[in-house]
């Protein structure tokens, strides 16, 4: 039994041995899109959620080639903004520009 105790700590022991660090990282991204009259929120969020999928893939691509690390993903935090903002019902057709920028986590080994 003493002898199983000492491997599990050996083993738990040589983890904190990997020196590890967190940086973080930053994407962005635009999306530029014309919104006809039929298509109204759909196609505003559309363009909303491409311009955020585009800026956190711009960022973990920073972190895994610049930093080579591991992306943190579930630490992501956006900042988006669209002109307009909002498409009024039956509007007359527009060009909606999004724009983004993702910021996460990047654990790189030392």
């Amino acid at each position: 039994m003493v002898k199983l105790l000492i491997a599990i700590t050996t083993f738990l022991l040589s983890f904190s041995a990997l020196a590890y660090r967190t940086v973080y990282v930053s994407g962005q991204a635009t999306e530029n899109t014309y919104c006809n009259a039929n298509s109204g929120f759909f196609c505003l969020d559309n363009a909303k959620r491409r311009a955020e999928s585009e800026a956190e893939r711009d960022a973990r691509w920073s972190c895994e080639m610049s930093y080579r690390g591991r992306a943190l993903t579930y630490t992501t935090s956006l900042y988006t903004t669209c002109n307009p903002s909002y498409l009024p019902p039956n509007h007359d057709g527009t060009w909606v520009y999004c724009r983004s920028e993702a910021r996460m986590q990047c654990e790189v080994n030392d």
